[in-house]
Order: structure tokens, then C-alpha cells, then sequence
């Protein structure tokens, strides 16, 4: 199964949301429909919530792998976006309850004042489900552009599972040491960002000789959103 999906990327023969728009879902009854219609019809995205608990556990393990490198290979024939929407949700809701409490304490230790920050739930719904959308949209055209195999799904699910270990580092926030937090971050955006880019690696490479440059980035700027959170989400300010 591995060498085979391994083959479709290498051949560009990547599930990708043009092949399965095109097609009805997987066991449906449905007509076949096709064009730009089919888009906002609620068949078009069934193939990519077609998992269950026990897959999206799977995943969510191989996520806090970083290194093995083969999430890609496992999940070419079904990407899904169940898992990617319900861990940027569950990231929300984490972000918005930590920081809540945190800096509930710190004020009331202080004796100070304390007011709720609504502006925290809207920032991070608007950091993590931006992201998971502009990231990997941007990241298709750009190998589109240099001629590199790759799946638009398939990107929005490796985004998405990428994002899991942030969950654990931001409860661990809670601890009121400023190196400790720093520490956490810095070992959850490590994490995130070389279980994308080795998954990314072994496809890119066909992009010629700028496939390091395009890695590299790809790196970079998962490090940079881990720098983001701890800045805003990890810091308590009274």
C-alpha cells in the first residue's frame, strides 16, 4: 500500500479535489455531476469526512512521530479534513480556555482587575483555521507552479494533524515559568515543523533544484507560527 501511494505522488497521480469533485462519493446513488456545480453540493465533500475514530487516532499518533516521515503515504488514498477541522476547533477552544484561566490567576494574585479578553477566541479561530486553509493553499500553487506532484486535500490534511501538538504545549502553558514556556513552544513548532516538511520532502524534490528553498520555507514558517503563539498565546500580561 505505502509503495503504491508512493508511486501516485511520484507520477502526480495524487488524490487532489479536482479528481474528486468529479466523481460521486464512494457508494452514493447520486447522479454524476460535474463542473463547478458539483462544488457546493454536500456529495463533493463526503469522501473527505469518510473516517472514523480509530483513523483519526492513527493519524494524530503518526503526527507526534515527526520523523518517520510516511504520513503522506498512509493517508494518499483517503486524506480527510474531519480531523484537521476538529484540531483546529479543539485548538480554539483550548487557546480561549488556558488563556482565560491563566490570566485569571495572575490578576487575582495581583489583586488586580480582571476583564474577559473576547478578542482571544477571535484571534485564534482566526490564526489556526487561516492558516490550515492559506498555508497549504498557497504551498499547492507554488508546486503547481514547479511542476511538483502534490494533492490539494491531501496538504489541508497534513496541515491539519500538523497542528495537534500544539494542543498538549499550550495546556503545559499553565505553568507560570517564562523559560519553561518558551521551552514547550520551541518543541512543539519543532515538532510540527519537520513532520511537514519530511512529509513534504521526498515529493518536492522533484521541483528541480530549488526543492531545499521550498523545504527550508516550508520549515521556517511552521517555526514562525510557533514563535506567533508563544507570543501571544503563551505570554501572560497583566
Amino acid at each position: 500500500m505505502e509503495r503504491e501511494s508512493t508511486k501516485m505522488w511520484e507520477m502526480g497521480f495524487v488524490p487532489s479535489s479536482d479528481d474528486t469533485f468529479s466523481k460521486p462519493a464512494p457508494g452514493s446513488d447520486e447522479p454524476q455531476q460535474s463542473g463547478w456545480f458539483r462544488r457546493f453540493t454536500i456529495a463533493a465533500y463526503k469522501p473527505y469526512f469518510d473516517v472514523d475514530t480509530s483513523d483519526v487516532l492513527d493519524r494524530i499518533k503518526e503526527s507526534l512521530f515527526p520523523f518517520r516521515g510516511d504520513f503522506n503515504e498512509k493517508t494518499a488514498t483517503n486524506p480527510d479534513l474531519y480531523g484537521p477541522f476538529w484540531i483546529c476547533t479543539t485548538l480554539i477552544f483550548v487557546a480561549a480556555s488556558i488563556g482565560t484561566f491563566v490570566t485569571y490567576i495572575a490578576h487575582k494574585l495581583k489583586k488586580k482587575e480582571w476583564n474577559y479578553d473576547i478578542n482571544l477566541v477571535t484571534w485564534s479561530a482566526g490564526m489556526f483555521y487561516g492558516y490550515v486553509t492559506i498555508v497549504p493553499l498557497v504551498l499547492y500553487i507554488i508546486l503547481k507552479y514547479f511542476s511538483a506532484p502534490s494533492g490539494l486535500v491531501q496538504l489541508f490534511c497534513l496541515y491539519g494533524y500538523s497542528l495537534f501538538v500544539f494542543i498538549p504545549a499550550l495546556c503545559l502553558s499553565v505553568v507560570p515559568l517564562e523559560i519553561f514556556r518558551w521551552v514547550v513552544a520551541g518543541v512543539a513548532g519543532f515538532m510540527s515543523a519537520t513532520f511537514v516538511a519530511l512529509n513534504l520532502r521526498a515529493h518536492i524534490k522533484s521541483a528541480g533544484e530549488r526543492w531545499f528553498l521550498i523545504v527550508a520555507g516550508i520549515f521556517l514558517l511552521q517555526l514562525a507560527l510557533a514563535v506567533v503563539l508563544k507570543l501571544y498565546l503563551f505570554t501572560v500580561t497583566v
